[in-house]
């Protein structure tokens, strides 16, 4: 006996990856299959990507917006904050007279600090000093404790820091602070997909010993593949290391010596090798500053290739408007005449070609050839959902720009509301803690590092070069941007701590505070307005 709900159960018979993938089905015959690793697609498309990014990052203000919000956002004007964490890992005695004065000068800024809050409370204070004196009166000297912070270096090392950041210092160039060149390392990988960063190691380049030279992603050579004598592999400008795990760490970056779109391009195995139209560089001088996207790619696209492709056309559509809305405004009268006369030529006719010169200005009269009439066409620009449409496709084209908000992008806050306002912004903000991480993962720390290497070595920050691993540990932190209401995110935050969901240390860790040099600010603060008589007011 047949089966009478058979023909029920072939309609809707379970889907499988071939329906859902859409091969060989007809509304799905204009997607191709792509089947090449994210190296192959990006080597025979890296210059086009690029040109098509930069174009855009040059030309079109939604993209030039996206580039101040981004550097705003990841930034913002105070930059990357550094903290320094050194503590003492050994009792050891202080010497030089400069170390001695800082922790004296730390010392009796807490002795005043907790003495004045041991008055405000009623109870008796014993001082007890971070340090501890002995020797005679003429020659004292003292002892510090292990576990105790390392005042003199902390302080040292973060006014050193900030000295190098001046442009006579941290760029070869003499030219770029280092605040531009945390923005310009961000946007060039963002806008070309990768970039690169040369630590330059030399007492001769300043007297820190280190600069940095800042290196567009095409003067690495994309087409420099080859399988080296020493089993190493270069892909797209990289040399690999040869593992018996297979491909291991960079050795070195081939960059370009020539102009990117010189001559010798077309010189005979320019492509697919490395020799003499290189510069090999260490892989230890070279920040290779990419956010990896694939497993297997050795360089990524760039973060907004998606964008292109809606970004252009919209721009393109909103200049036809433009033109078309100016066309319409401009008011023309038409004279014609069916009648040829026995000679002459209308002034606006090009007597070479007979065509009349579409030359539009508002209230302008002009004259066709005999016997060409004029048929109006209206076609009411611009267009009544222009606005709308031109909504939906920034939504589509901020989608694909990674750390951007619709409303931020477009300047459109008229239909969003506080719920979806604040929404957004957890959103957007989480995405701008994940690009701050990065960088300073990729660029903050390893520049930090070597800079720190070399001053010591130097003897520009006056510190033991053979302690740089008590010396090196730093402590980074980004911007973090005011909530939409500020008043409720406060009271969480306090609920937060009186409920020991969290402390006093991390929530100024949220808000890129510094939790010690808050509590010394806030007490001075108050011991200064008590002094004044401002308090009793």
């Amino acid at each position: 006996m047949k089966n009478p709900f058979r023909w029920l159960k072939e309609k809707f018979a379970a889907r499988n990856y071939k329906d859902i993938a859409g091969v060989g089905v007809s509304y799905n015959k204009d997607w191709a299959l792509n089947t090449q690793s994210e190296d192959a697609d990006l080597w025979q498309s890296a210059y086009a990507l690029t040109a098509r990014t930069r174009d855009l990052a040059r030309t079109n203000p939604t993209f030039i917006r996206y580039r101040e919000l981004i550097w705003g956002s990841v930034f913002g004007e105070a930059g990357t904050m550094l903290r320094m964490k050194v503590k003492e890992q050994e009792d050891r005695v202080i010497h030089t007279p400069q170390e001695k004065s800082a922790i004296l000068a730390h010392d009796e800024r807490r002795r005043r600090v907790m003495e004045w809050a041991a008055q405000k409370e009623g109870r008796d204070y014993t001082h007890e000093p971070l340090y501890r004196g002995f020797g005679n009166n003429g020659n004292r000297v003292a002892q510090i404790k292990v576990g105790e912070p390392d005042v003199f270096a902390n302080q040292l090392i973060e006014r050193k820091w900030k000295e190098w950041q001046r442009a006579q210092y941290c760029d070869v160039r003499g030219t770029r602070t280092y605040a531009q060149i945390r923005q310009l390392r961000l946007w060039s990988a963002i806008r070309d997909g990768d970039f690169f960063i040369r630590m330059i190691r030399s007492p001769r380049v300043n007297k820190f010993g280190f600069s940095l030279q800042l290196i567009n992603a095409e003067w690495v050579d994309r087409f420099a593949n080859a399988k080296l004598d020493n089993g190493n592999e270069v892909r797209m400008g990289i040399e690999y290391e040869f593992t018996e795990f297979g491909t291991g760490k960079p050795v070195a970056y081939y960059f370009i010596k020539r102009q990117p779109m010189d001559w010798q391009f077309s010189v005979q195995k320019a492509f697919g090798s490395v020799g003499p139209l290189h510069d090999r560089v260490d892989a230890r001088d070279i920040i290779h500053y990419a956010r990896p996207v694939d497993a297997d790619a050795t360089r990524p696209a760039p973060w907004v290739a998606s964008a292109i492709p809606t970004a252009r056309q919209l721009d393109q559509y909103a200049i036809a408007e433009v033109v078309a809305a100016r066309s319409q405004a401009c008011k023309v009268g038409w004279l014609s005449s069916t009648v040829v006369p026995e000679g002459g030529v209308p002034t606006n006719v090009d007597p070479r070609t007979g065509v009349p010169r579409q030359e539009l200005t508002p209230g302008s009269i002009v004259g066709l050839p005999w016997g060409v009439e004029y048929t109006e066409s209206d076609p009411k620009h611009p267009n009544g959902n222009f606005e709308a449409f031109r909504k939906a496709q920034l939504r589509h084209q901020a989608a694909g720009m990674p750390g951007a908000a619709y409303s931020e992008l477009a300047n459109d806050y008229e239909s969003i509301n506080f719920s979806a306002g604040r929404l957004q912004r957890l959103a957007t903000d989480a995405m701008t803690y994940m690009i701050q991480r990065f960088d300073i993962d990729i660029a903050e720390v390893p520049i930090f590092e070597a800079w720190l290497e070399m001053s010591l070595l130097t003897g520009e920050i006056p510190l033991p070069a053979a302690k740089f691993d008590k010396f090196n540990s730093p402590h980074f932190q980004g911007p973090r941007t005011p909530q939409v209401d500020e008043v409720k995110e406060v009271t969480a935050a306090a609920l937060r701590i009186a409920n020991h969901f969290s402390s006093d240390q991390h929530e100024c860790d949220q808000y890129g505070v510094d939790f010690e040099t808050m509590l010394f600010e806030q007490a001075e603060a108050n011991m200064m307005k008590e002094s004044l008589g401002i308090g009793t007011i």
